[in-house]
């Protein structure tokens, strides 16, 4: 009777750990799925919004037309992100898919006329970009704490390779990096490789010069005020053009 009793008891202890393990990563789950709920609906919003404004107008133009069409996909990836999450999608393919959304969130940003509005949706933005790179991807537990510090998280790296005429900027944000030609002829065979996006939070991002004959430094660490990028000047300074090529890890 005893040893019944015994291993009813460890049977019981045995359920209710595995019961409150669920429980500590449910929260999680729902707030992740809350968040991609609103955004949806807000993204969904922003885009019939812009689009009256457009209707109502009497006088457009290509990039009236251009702001409309880019919130409308906005709003699509925000319903497809919302998919996903709700699917409980492994984290990878969320952060993946988030790193998208943010790249149409930043087009959607150039041609925007609605500041008021789209500045909640940045801040919901952020906060499901700290969630998502903390790990809180649902069924997978985390802490919508972690990764908000610098050095946390998954590290990665981007190596860079292009040709250079006296002084350049490049901003790697999430899983691009853009060349802005500051003195000199521009040129357009910048070939970046990633292992991984740029997170969008807070890392200490180092640079490592593999080859060119000019000076490369950080001008930006990552932070809330540049959108969490990194930006990178590089001053070429004798004549003509010549080939460089640099590693960020982080």
């Amino acid at each position: 009777m005893n040893t019944r009793r015994f291993l009813i008891t460890i049977t019981v202890l045995v359920l209710a750990q595995t019961t409150f393990a669920q429980f500590g990563t449910q929260p999680q789950s729902n707030r992740l799925i809350e968040m991609a709920g609103r955004l949806s609906r807000e993204a969904s919003d922003f885009s019939a919004a812009n689009y009256r404004n457009y209707a109502n107008s009497f006088r457009s133009n290509r990039s009236d037309i251009e702001a409309v069409m880019l919130a409308e996909q906005f709003s699509a990836a925000s319903q497809v992100f919302y998919k996903m999450v709700s699917d409980r999608r492994r984290t990878q393919d969320l952060r993946d898919a988030f790193s998208l959304l943010q790249d149409l969130g930043r087009s959607v940003e150039r041609t925007n006329t609605q500041r008021s509005t789209w500045y909640s949706i940045q801040r919901l933005i952020s906060d499901i970009s700290r969630e998502v790179e903390g790990g809180g991807g649902p069924g997978e537990g985390g802490n919508s704490d972690q990764g908000q510090g610098q050095g946390q998280g998954r590290g990665g790296r981007m190596t860079w390779r292009g040709r250079i005429d006296d002084d350049v900027r490049i901003t790697v944000r999430g899983g691009r990096a853009d060349v802005e030609t500051i003195g000199g002829t521009p040129y357009s065979d910048a070939q970046p490789n990633f292992t991984s996006s740029l997170p969008s939070r807070r890392v200490t991002v180092s640079l490592t010069m593999k080859r060119g004959r000019g000076q490369a430094y950080i001008e930006q660490q990552p932070s809330r005020d540049n959108d969490f990028a990194v930006v990178i000047r590089i001053k070429d300074p004798k004549g003509g053009p010549s080939d460089y090529e640099f590693e960020i890890t982080w």
